[in-house]
């Protein structure tokens, strides 16, 4: 799944009561697109003399990530701890030192979570650009206003997202397609309606190759015959 906001806040205030009993003060959420974490802490530090006092605290999750509905609650979770560290003035010995270690331990084995140090990023991930081969499932619709959007679907969710103007009502024309370019290794796989806004420009040189699909009862196929880039377009 790819989170929303409103799935964020209910997780946090969720665990915030069965974990944290309601003692974490409540951060500001903001969703990126940050390829380099699921989710981050950040907030600001004013030291003195004899302490160190953390504020302003921003939870941030990223949406570039397709991750289960658990894991993504473990992301908000491992956040958490870091924002009781932080909050409460505890001296940690680094990042993921022994606090925060003994802490995870802890809910992990209380709560049966699964909360992991890092969650480590494929090469496709960090790096948009891949040269990765391989298969998609990519649906291209045209907008009303002329934009063109992309949403390359999860094989498990192609029925569910077939037809996608029935999602988006202002999309007025679309077309599925099957590709191996590299280039659309930079776009998360959606399991819920989304379409990443791009350009027929941007678009079309890396169209070459693709194979126009259609559904035929319970199965997708695609269709032999080779297609030019703009006979693919919507």
């Amino acid at each position: 799944m790819i989170p929303n906001l409103t799935f964020i806040v209910k997780t946090f205030h969720q665990y915030n009561t069965l974990i944290f009993e309601k003692k974490l003060p409540i951060p500001s959420f903001r969703l990126t697109h940050a390829r380099t974490f699921h989710g981050k802490l950040a907030y600001r530090v004013r030291r003195s003399l004899f302490k160190k006092e953390c504020s302003d605290f921003e939870l941030r999750i990223s949406l570039d990530f397709d991750l289960p509905e658990k894991e993504w609650e473990d992301v908000v979770i491992h956040e958490m701890i870091h924002l009781y560290i932080a909050a409460n003035g505890i001296e940690d010995t680094s990042s993921h030192g022994t606090v925060f270690q003994g802490k995870m331990i802890e809910i992990n084995r209380l709560f049966n979570r699964h909360i992991k140090i890092s969650a480590k990023s494929t090469p496709e991930q960090k790096e948009p650009g891949s040269s990765r081969i391989r298969g998609h499932y990519l649906c291209l619709a045209k907008f009303s206003d002329g934009r063109l959007g992309v949403a390359p679907a999860a094989k498990t969710r192609i029925f569910d997202l077939w037809e996608i103007s029935r999602f988006f009502p202002n999309v007025v024309s679309y077309r599925w397609i099957g590709s191996t370019d590299p280039w659309f290794n930079r776009f998360p796989r959606v399991m819920k309606p989304k379409l990443y806004l791009t350009t027929t420009g941007e678009l079309l040189p890396h169209l070459r190759g693709a194979l126009i699909l259609q559904k035929e009862g319970a199965a997708i196929r695609a269709i032999s015959q080779r297609c030019s880039p703009d006979e693919l377009l919507p």
